[in-house]
């Protein structure tokens, strides 16, 4: 079963309370695959900086079989990067 691991130095607060059915949601249509499939690990306020800086950032890990066909990846990543923007730019 697919399984994604988000780890975020935001704060809880900060990110939206529905986040991870949108991600599931996002899950099941780039890989034709029923929402009960998914798991989602959400981790907020954890220390993590990119370049020695304390900037907001996430680290995305994303488990599954089903991303060995290069089309389905791609197509996930662009769908989860405009997720991951429509969310942390409004």
């Amino acid at each position: 079963m697919p399984m994604v691991r988000v780890a975020t130095n935001l704060p809880d607060k900060d990110v939206p309370t529905d986040f991870e059915e949108h991600l599931t949601d996002l899950l099941a249509e780039s890989l034709n695959r029923p929402r009960k499939n998914f798991f989602i690990e959400l981790l907020t306020g954890q220390r993590i900086t990119h370049g020695a800086s304390r900037s907001p950032v996430a680290v995305i890990k994303v488990g599954s079989i089903f991303f060995a066909e290069l089309s389905c990846s791609q197509r996930f990543v662009q769908r989860l990067v405009s997720l991951i923007q429509n969310f942390w730019e409004n």
